[in-house]
């Protein structure tokens, strides 16, 4: 009988999360597996047709075939405020529930991607780069221009887009003698210090984001994916609910919302293959 006990007990925390409310308690919550695997789907370039398509670069066509297809096949987009609530045990998952991201806030978002969402009445979160908004032909490429702080309030304003960080200004791809890559520590620089950089990035474009949009920040996806426990430890302290990753696969919330993964959508893959689960 106690060996019964015991199984029991087992497979109850293997099915159930320990989180704490906004009020600090500490509760079970059971999670049955279909809803511990959510898909958050990351798109960054949404561009007119006619234009060199990539890994990161989609067709306004096929951005409107993609949200086309989810609504076909019963889709729900939710925010992460709503996957938080439903995660926390406040709500209930809609039966296919998915995540839309697009990062880097660039123009195209706002000019192709937004219109799309809006007709489809679908929700999306869009991670911006604080230094960069509002700049055309950023190192004199046309292809990196940022939508402006006023069309991100647009955006907003609309309940459907939310405007949450992708850094300040830590969106670099690879070291050199000035920054590292992403928000990993520079050569030489030391945990203090390191802890303190990041935190002073993520207080300014938090404190942009709520002058310029009226948005709260609360989920923050990595530059290229990358981080350590220190930016982590920052986040939380700054009371982040979610982080994101760039790894392609679906995310599992089983063990809770930081380092979440996403599925990336590039052109050469139709998002029916990228959905198989």
């Amino acid at each position: 009988m106690k060996k019964l006990v015991y199984i029991v007990l087992i497979l109850i925390l293997l099915t159930s999360a320990i989180i704490v409310t906004e009020d600090g308690t500490a509760k079970a919550v059971m999670l049955k597996k279909k809803d511990n695997i959510i898909p958050i789907l990351m798109y960054h370039h949404v561009v007119k047709e006619g234009n060199k398509t990539n890994k990161i670069t989609l067709t306004t066509g096929r951005f409107r075939e993609d949200m086309e297809y989810l609504k076909k096949k019963g889709y729900v987009t939710i925010s992460f405020k709503e996957l938080i609530d439903c995660y926390e045990g406040k709500t209930k998952f809609p039966k296919k529930p998915i995540l839309i991201t697009l990062d880097d806030g660039y123009e195209d978002n706002y000019k192709n991607a937004y219109p799309i969402l809006k007709k489809n009445n679908m929700k999306a979160t869009m991670f911006v780069i604080g230094s960069r908004v509002g700049i055309t032909n950023f190192n004199n490429d046309s292809r990196y221009s940022y939508f402006s702080w006023g069309q991100a309030k647009k955006m907003y304003q609309s309940g459907l887009i939310e405007i949450q960080p992708h850094s300040y200004d830590l969106h670099n791809y690879k070291y050199n003698s000035k920054h590292g890559q992403g928000v990993l520590p520079e050569n030489g620089e030391n945990k203090k210090e390191y802890y303190n950089r990041f935190l002073k990035d993520t207080e300014k474009v938090t404190k942009l984001i709520k002058a310029h949009v009226g948005c709260k920040s609360y989920v923050y996806a990595y530059p290229y994916g990358k981080y350590t426990s220190t930016n982590e430890e920052v986040l939380k302290r700054l009371n982040f609910k979610v982080t994101l990753t760039t790894k392609s696969k679906y995310a599992d919330i089983s063990n809770g919302l930081y380092g979440l993964k996403r599925i990336n959508v590039p052109d050469r893959k139709k998002l029916k293959e990228l959905l198989l689960y």
